[in-house]
């Protein structure tokens, strides 16, 4: 049965309260992200050599750990990950399709964004990881963090150009125009159970086998 997206679209927004505000949704996760980050800043101290290395660790544990969550339960049912099942593959997957990608009003970021409370989360279960870690190196532990917090804002900034129209100034910068092209083959109801789940560097796609790429048809508007 073909997908009515146009119908689907109605009814979400129909759903969406008359007072969500894009702006302080994302202003909000921003927000609580940087005031972390300048946490995590504020704890270094004289780092040393070795100690820079828990960067390019933090940014391999996010890419395998976003390429993980998103193909594990965001495209399959979980009793685990269910609410992130319905919001994505449910709510995202059917409100954007590769042939209408980029959002139309305001109210559509509420299903672009995660919930503004996943940032408060996320910090929270970075703070055990943080403490463990400090014992051993305070500022491998605020390294290690910071990035992973670092990859959480970058997903989401990058999801949010992903959607833009493609004639918008960010949306044409090379690196996030090739992102928002593997971003929209991903949402071919044919291909995103099972390729191109990366969002901001394609790393794990590539190791997986799970990459695909096609150029885009000019033809089309």
């Amino acid at each position: 049965m073909k997908h009515d997206t146009e119908a689907f679209r109605t009814r979400y927004r129909a759903t969406i309260h008359r007072w969500y505000s894009a702006w302080l949704h994302g202003g909000f996760v921003l927000a609580a992200g940087v005031a972390a980050l300048a946490f995590f800043a504020s704890r270094l101290q004289a780092v040393q050599a070795w100690e820079w290395l828990a960067i390019p660790l933090g940014l391999l544990v996010f890419n395998w750990g976003e390429y993980t969550v998103h193909r594990r339960y965001g495209h399959h049912k979980h009793r685990l990950g269910a609410l992130f099942y319905k919001r994505h593959t449910g709510d995202h997957h059917s409100f954007f399709v590769d042939t209408r990608m980029p959002y139309e009003q305001a109210c559509d970021w509420r299903v672009i964004f995660f919930p503004a409370w996943l940032i408060l989360l996320f910090c929270a279960g970075l703070a055990p990881l943080y403490w463990v870690l400090a014992q051993f190196s305070v500022n491998v532990a605020a390294l290690l963090c910071a990035t992973l917090l670092g990859g959480y804002l970058s997903y989401e900034i990058f999801h949010a150009c992903e959607h833009l129209p493609a004639t918008h100034p960010l949306a044409r910068l090379p690196w996030i125009r090739h992102m928002r092209r593997l971003h929209q083959l991903h949402h071919r109801r044919d291909l995103m159970q099972t390729r191109n789940f990366n969002l901001v560097f394609p790393l794990m796609d590539w190791l997986h086998g799970t990459l695909h790429w096609e150029p885009e048809d000019r033809r089309l508007p």
